[in-house]
């Protein structure tokens, strides 16, 4: 913490938020992280932000992240994002990310899915395998691994009357991707894990692997009164979403998104706020199982558990073709600093979250059968667009065993 401060200590100091100073901002640090899922993880961030003093939270940003876990995950990036072009109509974003991993969760397709350790035991009675062998497989058998470099590009126009609250704007994106089961070397799946099973061996795994270019196409409103951490106003949109051999993907799906996010203030001085996030998802058509447990819109995220959707569950354990998230927060800000000139805020919450899912869209019943999951947050916002979260998350679904999840970025 005392890296982060000094690191954000180089921007611009003045009154009021950071937004309205000139001038440039400047963050970096040891990129230290930890989940449950994922394991503890080490790396280093640095962000650039400036400002013109009109423009919030910033005019431009930009963010390195070089990062590896415990758990055999690599996360390194570059992203940017761009506000007020085209006359203060329009906004870029982007992003280059290499993703590998050997520990992604696998447990089954659909609501009903059990990671039921007897089930990799009997497994491994079948296979007949014994010491550290057995040992191996017991470990691996929900797991799996693959590597998945991809690019991000986005657009935001702005319609209307620049001066409203509200903001109406279409938005447009470009998601190019490459999977690869498996790690370099390595492209086939544990002999018997559950993963190797859904490929059929191995003789499936075509269906899991090659390119997938997405294009996205929607619309929103929003009204929040600061997109890093809003107090009032709600953001809703809808976008549609496609794969085709025509833009050079492998696989040919459709796909749909509406999010609501809502928030309001209780208590003056923005102290005590809820936040709501309402989504509805869905893919008609063959994407591989890992494209699957992903929401689309504006922001791209994890469903089926972990830190983004599903606190208390698994990392991606409850996927589909057919997904809803509905996620609750109470928000209270308690404590306000400026240690070395930078503005600290302190917010605990308590949070719950809902999914829903359906393996086909035969299954829509499913709905019907929610998976909770519930607990408690604290929120550091460093100089208001800097955020750290630590969650604790407990869920009937994985027996109450606790998850953490610390993250550099704020939930909605």
């Amino acid at each position: 913490m005392i890296a982060l401060i000094l690191g954000l200590g180089l921007a611009q100091a003045g009154d009021g938020p950071a937004w309205q100073r000139t001038g440039w901002g400047f963050g970096g640090l040891p990129a230290i992280n930890y989940n449950s899922d994922e394991g503890l993880g080490l790396g280093a961030i640095a962000s650039i932000y400036r400002y013109d003093g009109e423009t919030s939270p910033y005019k431009f940003s930009t963010t390195l992240l070089i990062f590896a876990t415990t758990f055999g995950v690599h996360a390194h990036k570059i992203d940017f994002d761009v506000l007020r072009l085209a006359k203060g109509r329009l906004r870029i974003t982007g992003r280059i990310n290499a993703e590998i991993t050997r520990t992604n969760p696998f447990c089954g397709v659909g609501r009903d899915v059990t990671c039921d350790p007897s089930e990799a035991e009997s497994q491994a009675d079948t296979l007949g395998l014994e010491g550290d062998d057995r040992t191996r497989f017991l470990r691996r058998y929900y797991l799996y691994s693959y590597i998945r470099p991809n690019i991000f590009l986005g657009g935001r126009y702005r319609l209307g009357d620049l001066e409203t609250a509200q903001k109406k704007e279409v938005f447009g994106t470009l998601r190019a991707m490459y999977y690869q089961p498996g790690i370099f070397g390595e492209v086939t799946p544990d002999d018997g894990s559950k993963y190797d099973q859904y490929v059929d061996g191995g003789n499936e795994l075509r269906k899991e692997q090659g390119f997938l270019n997405v294009l996205q196409v929607g619309l929103m409103a929003d009204t929040r009164d600061f997109e890093s951490s809003p107090s009032s106003g709600y953001w809703v949109e809808g976008s549609v979403r496609g794969a085709t051999k025509i833009i050079g993907s492998q696989f040919d799906y459709f796909g749909f998104n509406t999010t609501l996010r809502t928030y309001r203030s209780l208590i003056g001085e923005k102290r005590l706020v809820t936040a709501t996030r309402l989504a509805l998802d869905g893919i008609v058509g063959d994407v591989p199982v890992r494209e699957m447990a992903e929401m689309g819109g504006t922001q791209i995220y994890n469903f089926g558990g972990g830190l983004n959707a599903g606190r208390g569950i698994r990392q991606r354990r409850f996927v589909g073709r057919a997904k809803g998230l509905l996620q609750n927060e109470l928000r209270w800000k308690f404590w306000h600093v400026e240690p070395a000139g930078v503005g600290v805020d302190f917010t605990v919450l308590g949070f719950s979250d809902l999914l829903f899912v359906a393996r086909e869209w035969s299954d829509l019943g499913d709905f019907a059968r929610p998976v909770a999951g519930e607990g408690l947050g604290l929120r550091l916002a460093f100089d208001d667009n800097f955020i750290i979260r630590t969650d604790v998350g407990f869920s009937a679904a994985e027996d109450y065993a606790p998850s953490v999840y610390i993250d550099i970025n704020n939930l909605f």
